[in-house]
């Protein structure tokens, strides 16, 4: 079965992207790519390279969507869907939140999730219709158990396809602080947020991304039983994750600001 074979081949290709991008040798000095602080790093086009040769040596009829190097959104069939890291800023100035995602996409199903949190080394992966979340560390193989405390369930992470201040972040902010009490979370790497919100709770709004971004933590979300609603136009995505209530809220923000601010095609 594909899938199958699929989900364990990403476990040796997440550890493996997490072992390239810790290596002192590859580097972390980020470099311009658009916009003043959207990057890219040594590391980047290294794991991204990696994958792209492990996907065509195993699994040769799959085609390949990666934010460094291209390919075509939603194409049909099987296609692998990978940001080689994502919160790039973060990983190039030392903070927590970077991640390697990986998914397969057969035509319009997200149904392969794995996420590579490169600070703690760890992998988690999932399986449309498994219902479990498995993490992988030092210590081997666990199935997690998804968790929402009350403060879990009380944080809202917010991302945005670029990194500037504007008027869409801000009335983000301000229509949310009219409604229930929240902690509001911008760690800049959806992929580490949506994990988060998998595994502990609370819930994810999502403006001017790409399917990169969040693919593989969409699959790590629903099998823990999150609601997911995702607006694709083949260049940008939106999306929330949450809870049922959390998903419905935050679905009318999307509307409002979805369209106002276009991300920079990179």
């Amino acid at each position: 079965m594909t899938e199958r074979e699929a989900f364990e081949s990403v476990r040796g290709w997440a550890i493996a992207a997490v072992a390239l991008a810790t290596d002192p040798a590859t580097g972390r000095d980020g470099t311009r790519k658009v916009d003043p602080f959207d990057i890219v790093t040594p590391a980047d086009g290294l794991i991204e390279r990696y994958l792209r040769a492990q996907v065509r040596a195993q699994f040769p009829g799959h085609s390949f969507l990666g934010e460094e190097e291209g390919g075509a959104n939603g194409a049909h069939g099987w296609q692998w869907i990978v940001d080689p890291i994502d919160g790039t800023l973060n990983f190039s100035t030392g903070l927590a939140g970077a991640t390697c995602s990986i998914a397969l996409r057969r035509d319009d199903s997200l149904v392969i999730g794995a996420i590579a949190d490169l600070t703690t080394r760890s992998v988690y992966r999932a399986m449309a219709g498994s219902g479990q979340i498995i993490a992988t560390t030092s210590e081997g193989d666990t199935v997690c158990r998804a968790t929402t405390s009350r403060a879990g369930a009380a944080r809202t992470f917010l991302e945005f396809g670029w990194e500037d201040l504007d008027q869409v972040m801000v009335g983000t902010i301000e229509v949310l602080a009219g409604t229930r009490p929240r902690v509001i979370r911008m760690v800049g790497g959806a992929g580490y947020a949506l994990l988060n919100i998998a595994l502990h709770g609370g819930c994810f709004l999502g403006i001017g991304l790409r399917i990169w971004d969040i693919a593989a933590g969409i699959v790590i979300a629903r099998e823990a039983g999150r609601h997911v609603r995702l607006w694709d136009d083949g260049t940008l995505t939106h999306v929330v994750v949450g809870e049922a209530d959390d998903v419905g809220e935050l679905a009318t923000l999307v509307e409002q600001f979805g369209s106002m601010r276009v991300a920079p095609v990179t």
